[in-house]
């Protein structure tokens, strides 16, 4: 499935106002605070304080006698069982229950994005949440140990594979409220939400799929260089069908809205349709012929329409290397009369396993999209690499470098344009305590350089644990 990138904190824009009020924490109490502190401080330390001794743990059990050590495995190992067992056997009727939190603390030099007097603050967060889960959760639960995060499920995800290995019927019920809080600039605190619904039905030859989200989060838009709440509501519906065993069909529906709070920004609701013909060349090499088309409801009579025809090829499923690539064209009219444009767009992502431990991530995108401000219109293009090196099975670092653009151009004639580049890099260390506990300790650099909207950039430093079942 073919998904329109977003640049970080950068949306197009919406109709109708924004009307909900900020979701801000009330005041909290200095005994409150410190305790939140202290809990998270003392779960990361000893997250990887844990983590280290496990590996510790392994050199030092060499030297116990075999009868000792046999018979502490054997301990261990039922307690440790019984354990899991009665976290894994989580249900409420039909759902299997999986609870996770994450939590953790970042130091962030800018959290304005100012290009002057920046506000420098530590930023705690915990965030709960559980996931109820109807149908075939042991295919779920592997996908999610093999992709991480099963909230991508999707009809043309699976559709190039045979029937015989598509999961079973699933429904996935997930919900996690954040909380964020300040240490200095407490008028930032927010009690974010996030829940979604999602729904595959595989049948003989076709596969249904519904996605419900919702987000409501305070957060910087680096663009505007003010933090403000954002509502994001994507609906999609989708369906697959295998016409043989080297051709199918694809296609979604979608409807995605944003508001945001702050008067000088807008919002936007867009309607589009996403449509595939696939064909096997291979059987791990599916080549597609897509057509895409929109409709962008933005106010101030700064609607859009778009149609584009891009071609896809993709190959995923072997060790050492996966790609999905599209590329095509856009054709874009706009409501206030001003001329239609057409452009470039396409998405990139690949993986390269260079040995077992090693891996190289590359991303790259072009999308146009109705703009954030008021009588603007951007197009944003960018492209990252990232590589991931296991130290041990337990440590594996990674550093990611990457570079984006936006290229602003106003609605009205004559048209201006200017450009906006921003240069990411990010250092992380992530340890895999004991099955379920998971940590990281990272630090991330932002920069920006604009004639038209000045230069800035921003630091950040931090530390962040998961736990999940």
């Amino acid at each position: 499935m073919e998904t329109r990138l977003k640049c970080k904190n950068l949306r197009s824009v919406s109709q109708s106002a924004f009307n909900s009020k900020i979701w801000s924490m009330p005041a909290v109490k200095y005994s409150g605070l410190f305790a939140l502190r202290s809990w998270i401080i003392f779960l990361a330390v000893f997250s990887f304080c844990k983590s280290a001794s496990v590996a510790l743990a392994q050199d030092d059990a060499t030297a116990k006698t075999q009868d000792n050590s046999a018979a502490k495995t054997q301990d261990d190992s039922a307690a440790k069982t019984s354990l899991e067992k009665q976290l894994l056997e989580l249900r409420l009727g039909p759902f299997d229950l999986h609870p996770r939190l994450v939590a953790g603390v970042t130091y962030d030099d800018n959290i304005l994005y100012s290009i002057g007097n920046k506000e420098a603050d530590t930023i705690w967060m915990v965030q709960p949440a559980l996931q109820a889960v109807a149908g075939d959760d042991a295919a779920l639960i592997a996908y999610r140990d093999q992709h991480s995060d099963v909230l991508t499920l999707s009809p043309g995800n699976f559709i190039f594979q045979q029937p015989a290995d598509w999961p079973g019927k699933v429904l996935i019920l997930d919900y996690g409220p954040r909380f964020q809080l300040f240490d200095k600039y407490t008028v930032n605190n927010s009690l974010d939400q996030f829940a979604t619904l999602d729904l595959l039905w595989p049948m003989d030859k076709l596969i249904l799929g519904f996605r419900q989200e919702y987000q409501l989060q305070k957060e910087t838009i680096i663009e505007a260089g003010e933090r403000t709440t954002v509502e994001l509501i994507p609906t999609t519906l989708s369906a697959a069908y295998q016409l043989s065993d080297k051709t199918s069909i694809e296609g979604n529906l979608r409807r995605f809205s944003i508001d945001y709070e702050a008067p000088g920004l807008i919002g936007y609701t867009e309607y589009n349709t996403e449509d595939w013909f696939n064909y096997n060349l291979e059987e791990d090499l599916p080549v597609s012929l897509g057509v895409l088309a929109g409709i962008d409801d933005v106010a101030n009579h700064q609607g859009q329409t778009y149609e584009q025809l891009r071609a896809r090829a993709r190959y995923i499923y072997t060790e050492k290397l996966n790609f999905d690539v599209s590329v095509g064209g856009e054709l874009r009219q706009y409501e206030n009369g001003s001329p239609e444009t057409l452009n470039p767009v396409f998405t990139a992502v690949g993986e390269y396993r260079l040995s077992e431990l090693t891996r190289l991530l590359l991303t790259g995108y072009r999308q146009q999209y109705a703009a954030i401000f008021n009588g603007y219109n951007y197009a944003a293009s960018g492209a990252s690499l990232e590589v991931r090196q296991g130290i041990t099975d337990r440590f594996t670092v990674s550093l990611s470098g990457g570079y984006y653009g936006l290229q602003y151009s106003s609605a009205s004639v004559p048209v201006i344009t200017h450009t906006d580049g921003y240069s990411t890099a990010r250092l992380s260390l992530q340890a895999k305590i004991v099955r379920h506990l998971n940590g990281q300790i990272f630090c991330q650099w932002v920069s920006r350089q604009s004639q038209f909207n000045g230069d800035l950039s921003d630091d950040q430093a931090g530390v962040q644990v998961s736990l999940s079942y």
